[in-house]
């Protein structure tokens, strides 16, 4: 018997890359994280930050009291206008004695300790500058400021308290989470894969809901990590992920 003839569609055969996924567990942190200290003691006049409130780097975040800091400023200061005000005065001499010694009129070792005096005294005054220079920096390390970009946590230490640089617990912690990492993990197996996949830039990634259902951010891959654990025969890597919400 005859049989049934149908339509046919023809296409036209192409090559093309066909994307390569692989999944692997991960978690969220922070892309950076800073435990907020003081660099000088002092007591703790001002906490100029709310819990929780996002903030720029450079933003003052506490206030050391700075009047013992002005004080050294005050005093290097002095230091400094006495000890040039007497090498004014040695090199003033030390140009007279230049010009008579010729005459014999001094020693020459008279000279030569007027110029020693002269060396000696600017040496002082190298050494004045320097103490003004840390004391304008006790200043600013007086005022804590936030190194980076973030969202402050819990205050750790209240106004009224004495803090010191040695203190381990810090003023608050700040955490930039925007962007965000993510951490996660692939078989060892797969470590040649993801670096050739690197030579055409960074490749996507893409975070799943914990049931896989749903994409819930993309971001890409910017390293993998220079170890492989050998308990496990794993690799981690690491992701950024734009996290404008927070």
């Amino acid at each position: 018997g005859d049989r049934a003839v149908g339509p046919v569609l023809v296409v036209s055969a192409t090559r093309r890359d066909v994307p390569i996924t692989t999944e692997g567990l991960g978690s969220v942190i922070a892309y950076k994280t800073v435990n907020v200290r003081s660099q000088v003691d002092g007591r703790l006049d001002r906490v100029a930050f709310k819990e929780g409130q996002p903030v720029k780097r450079g933003d003052l975040l506490a206030q050391i009291d700075p009047r013992p800091f002005e004080i050294m400023l005050h005093t290097a200061e002095a230091a400094l206008a006495r000890d040039s005000a007497q090498l004014s005065g040695a090199e003033l001499n030390l140009k007279r004695y230049e010009a008579v010694v010729t005459q014999r009129l001094i020693p020459q070792q008279q000279v030569d300790d007027q110029r020693a005096l002269v060396d000696q005294l600017k040496g002082t005054i190298q050494a004045d500058q320097a103490q003004i220079e840390n004391a304008k920096l006790q200043l600013v390390y007086a005022r804590i400021t936030s190194p980076i970009d973030g969202v402050t946590g819990i205050r750790l230490v209240d106004a009224g308290n004495l803090v010191h640089a040695a203190d381990q617990t810090g003023i608050v912690v700040v955490t930039q989470l925007d962007p965000i990492a993510v951490l996660f993990t692939l078989p060892q197996d797969e470590l040649a894969r993801v670096v050739q996949s690197q030579a055409g830039g960074p490749p996507l990634v893409e975070a799943l809901s914990q049931d896989g259902a749903s994409v819930i951010g993309s971001g890409q891959l910017e390293l993998v990590d220079n170890q492989i654990n050998q308990n496990t025969a794993t690799i981690r890597l690491k992701a950024i992920f734009p996290n404008p919400s927070h």
